[in-house]
């Protein structure tokens, strides 16, 4: 349902926001979920292909960059530099395997309700659904203001193409990051990283009968664990003021040969949820070095022949954005215009935005429509119909309302093709 305007607006606002029409919103977000299914070279290719498509379609310049086989980033950009870099918008095309327990085909968009139900509707074909709406609404009308959308493939696993992108694209100066994950649109000023530890204890091998002439790799993972144990006490005594305190958790740990044999190996599988300030290289030698401090220290057979090595697999860095700084109170007004409450909040999961604030230097913000907690990933996934409207009016106001806006007054827009973007049948 498409509720009133709660806060007054300036009347260019009001045009842009009146192009926007929800129903527009649900069928991209459908086509994008329909496309998750496609049997393209690559996961993603066949979602980021139909999402160039629109994009080119409303006036955008697009660029692919194949991060690997089949698998595209996507940067779109509207409106002239005369005016700065304006927004990034920042969304992945990737969507993690439908699973069991769905009572239809999770590839293939249904409505129910207001609900729009299929993989991917809520993390987060639906927000870059409205991103694309609100970036259609407003070049339509005001074409010289700047907006891009980044969208990365592999999101959901190792982050490699936000990895590309850093390493391919030069830091620019946007005026605000938003990020539309699901947040169920409260505004996400700041979350926790995310790094994945590989440890490899490596002995000596014997029989079981005589274990005094082997080094068993397995009982020196114990020091490792204690080692994640004691540093995971410190961090919870010592929790950040907003983000609240780090954590460890060990994934899983494989090694051994059989049961009547020394185990010579033993690999373990590390998840450590930083802080903005803290360095994964840093985090792993200390962990190293508290182990092996330990497996000294136990003084058990064959310690001298104990080696402890270990490498970061991945990174996902966080990042804070001050609350009461101009980019949230503007995030905020922009959402309760958008007939949302505003409220703000924080996460303690990850998400590529800390990517986009390390490298452009730009305040970042998560906002986006959608149950995170109990729809994402989930069976039977979905998004409100209603909330993607919302969503994608709020990204709008924010594009407008945070651009340098340098020369001359830009006036409606009569260009070819300007009819073919979104309008609302309100």
């Amino acid at each position: 349902m498409m509720r009133a305007i709660e806060l007054p607006l300036a009347g260019d606002e009001r045009q842009v926001l009146d192009r926007i029409d929800a129903d527009w919103i649900a069928e991209l977000a459908g086509t994008l979920v329909r496309a998750g299914a496609s049997n393209e070279p690559g996961p993603e290719h066949a979602t980021v292909q139909a999402l160039a498509a629109v994009l080119t379609g409303i006036g955008a310049e697009v660029e692919l960059d194949e991060v690997a086989p089949g698998r595209p980033n996507l940067v779109a950009r509207v409106g002239s530099r005369e005016w700065g870099d304006g927004v990034v918008f920042l969304g992945h095309s990737d969507v993690v395997a439908p699973g069991d327990g769905w009572t239809g085909d999770p590839f293939e968009p249904r409505r129910r309700g207001d609900a729009l139900v299929g993989r991917g509707t809520t993390d987060m074909k639906g927000g870059l659904a409205a991103v694309v709406a609100a970036m259609a609404a407003v070049h339509a009308e005001d074409p010289r203001l700047p907006m891009t959308l980044v969208c990365t493939v592999d999101e959901e696993a190792d982050a490699i193409g936000a990895l590309h992108y850093l390493a391919t694209t030069a830091p620019t100066t946007y005026a605000a990051c938003v990020v539309a994950e699901p947040t169920d649109m409260v505004t996400i000023t700041a979350c926790r990283g995310a790094t994945n530890l590989r440890v490899e204890v490596t002995g000596a091998s014997a029989h079981a009968g005589k274990p005094d002439e082997g080094a068993s790799a397995v009982l020196a993972a114990s020091d490792v664990i204690d080692a994640v144990e004691a540093d995971a006490r410190r961090l919870a005594a010592a929790p950040h003021p907003v983000l609240g305190a780090a954590t460890w958790s060990i994934g899983t740990i494989a090694g051994g040969h059989g049961t009547s044999i020394v185990p010579d190996r033993c690999v373990l599988t590390v998840d450590r949820r930083t802080l903005p300030h803290e360095v994964p290289e840093e985090i792993l030698a200390a962990l190293l070095g508290d182990a092996r401090e330990r497996t000294r220290a136990a003084a058990r057979p064959g310690s001298d022949r104990i080696g402890l090595a270990g490498v970061v697999e991945m990174v996902m860095p966080g990042f804070e954005t001050d609350q009461d700084s101009p980019l949230v109170h503007c995030v905020r007004d922009a959402v309760r215009t958008a007939g949302r409450a505003g409220d703000v909040g924080v996460w303690t999961a990850a998400c590529e935005g800390g990517f986009m604030a390390q490298h452009h230097g730009a305040p970042t913000v998560v906002l986006g429509p959608g149950d995170l907690k109990n729809q994402a990933h989930q069976p039977d996934e979905c998004v409100s119909v209603s909330e993607l409207y919302d969503a994608a009016r709020a990204y709008a106001l924010i594009a407008m309302r945070s651009a340098d806006r340098r020369g001359d007054t830009p006036t409606t827009s009569t260009r070819p093709g300007a009819a073919t973007s979104p309008r609302s049948n309100a």
